[in-house]
């Protein structure tokens, strides 16, 4: 008779025990919510008023050995600037330097009186030198060429002869290559709008050139330019390594789609290290057949992240996709800003802290691909093994669909592709010097906002490629495309074109016929 209520009583203890684990679940559910909703309130919040800086200190680690080695210091690789690293305890940041050197002119400041009291001439013993920024207001002017008309003075018929136009690479235009390059440089790097531009030729220097002309030169420039692009594309094709990015580009008038409707523009970086290209290209539609089209014969790895856009590229069996570190790391690291309790974004940001930590060892003892491979399986591969066992049996405790959920579901999926890097010292963990490029596209794009023409947009890809891979093999962009430009009237066969290409183009030449020219 007492089994019976005992056994209702622990019946209904048990069932109580259910209802508190459904509710826990439930409270547990509720509070992930909140964070959720709560991250999203926040990542709304630093996107209008806050940094957009990625930087990231460990607020549970956030002090550093004030006494630790430069090189051993425990600094955070920024994700967006490879190249700027802000040490903590030193409060020092270090700044890029130019590649560039400016050209020297020596003046020599001569004693006014050399007599010595006793009678001789003093000479000279030493200098004492000083160095002093100068600049040189540019020059415009207005250039009439006057051909000559020759004729016999007995009246010989058919003895009008007029002097050969010299060659032009837009003939019927009224702008000399220098002015050209002058535009292009203006629009493309200094970021000029046009308009900027007809201000200042009309009223400062009196010349009158609408921006709708210079927009017709700049769109009718660029298929002149098809011969070196086709070869600058034929180096990354070749080379075993590439990566590439996309950004959005509207474009206004195109057939059969509305104003609204955003294409992209692609940036394509590889060759060799003596030969480095940077390419971008317009494509509307059609994003996978197009990547699979330009990748033709390319055999080897690609730096890219996991967009769709790239599914069918990465399936190919000659192609491996290196993907970017820094967009698995940019999906924990607003989380870890947001949420003040030490847990999973922290732990993630910690481990890619690491992985940054290495590679920056590597640079800083500036060693070669085969060194930085060792470097690499000592101590990030063994990192990575642990990260990888954390995230699986981590993954299960989370919400899929919160923003944590994706970005370690994010990892999980392209795993494969996150760890590539390690399979090759000259491949690197992220993608951001193309992010890099990709960047200085946006910046222009802010000016013009947006493409009134599919030929337009492919005139703005031609010149930035030809201009971003001159920068790249480390030469001054304008005397590039003002050579470029001299050159491509006279160009016949393939070698022309091939000299015309960064890496083969004699710049000091150009610039001594240059100065014969002006000398003359």
């Amino acid at each position: 008779m007492l089994t019976d209520p005992i056994k209702q009583f622990q019946s209904h203890i048990d069932e109580l025990k259910k209802q508190m684990h459904f509710q826990k679940q439930r409270a547990d559910n509720a509070e992930r919510a909140y964070d959720y909703l709560m991250q999203q309130y926040k990542n709304l919040l630093r996107q209008q008023f806050g940094s957009k800086s990625e930087k990231y200190i460990d607020p549970h680690h956030p002090q550093q050995s004030l006494f630790a080695d430069e090189n051993n210091i425990d600094e955070e690789e920024e994700a967006e600037e490879p190249d700027g690293v802000v040490s903590i305890a030193s409060y020092k940041r270090k700044k890029k330097k130019s590649n560039r050197t400016a050209p020297r002119r020596i003046v020599v400041i001569p004693v006014e009186n050399k007599a010595c009291h006793c009678g001789c001439q003093k000479s000279v013993i030493r200098y004492e030198t000083s160095e002093l920024y100068h600049y040189q207001q540019a020059i415009h002017e207005i250039i009439e060429e006057r051909r000559e008309v020759v004729a016999c003075p007995k009246g010989c018929n058919q003895s009008i002869e007029t002097a050969k136009k010299p060659p032009h690479i837009l003939p019927k235009i009224k702008a000399t290559h220098a002015l050209l390059a002058h535009i292009i440089v203006s629009k493309f790097i200094d970021r000029q709008p046009l308009y900027h531009l007809e201000k200042q030729f009309s009223q400062r220097h009196g010349m009158e050139i609408t921006r709708r002309s210079m927009s017709n030169w700049l769109v009718d420039l660029s298929p002149k330019y098809q011969p070196l692009l086709n070869l600058l594309k034929d180096e990354v094709i070749d080379y075993d390594i590439a990566s590439m990015d996309a950004t959005t580009l509207q474009v206004l008038n195109e057939p059969g789609r509305p104003a609204t409707r955003k294409s992209y523009a692609y940036c394509f970086r590889g060759g060799p290290p003596d030969k480095k290209v940077v390419i971008y290209e317009y494509n509307a539609e059609n994003h996978k057949s197009y990547l699979l089209n330009w990748f033709a014969g390319f055999k080897g790895s690609i730096h890219a992240d996991a967009d769709p856009f790239f599914d069918d590229l990465a399936a190919q069996p000659d192609v491996d996709m290196s993907y970017c570190n820094a967009h698995s790391r940019r999906k924990f690291e607003p989380i870890a800003k947001a949420v003040k309790t030490d847990g999973v974004a922290h732990h993630a940001m910690r481990v890619y802290k690491q992985l940054y930590k290495i590679e920056r060892e590597a640079k800083n003892k500036k060693l070669t691909p085969e060194q930085r491979y060792q470097l690499r399986l000592e101590k990030a591969k063994p990192i990575l093994e642990k990260y990888k066992q954390w995230l699986d049996e981590t993954y299960p405790t989370l919400l899929p669909k919160s923003p944590l959920g994706k970005a370690v579901a994010y990892v999980i999926n392209h795993w494969d592709g996150l760890i590539h890097y390690l399979s090759d010292g000259r491949l690197e963990l992220d993608n951001n010097l193309t992010e890099q490029e990709i960047k200085m596209f946006v910046i222009i794009r802010k000016n013009f906002l947006f493409a009134c023409s599919i030929a337009g947009a492919k005139a703005l890809c031609a010149h930035l490629s030809l201009l971003r891979s001159a920068i790249a093999n480390r030469l001054e962009p304008y005397r590039y495309i003002k050579a470029v430009l001299d050159a491509l009237p006279l160009c016949q066969t393939v070698e022309d074109y091939e000299a015309l290409l960064p890496w083969n183009i004699d710049l000091a030449e150009e610039k001594t016929q240059q100065e014969h020219q002006q000398a003359a």
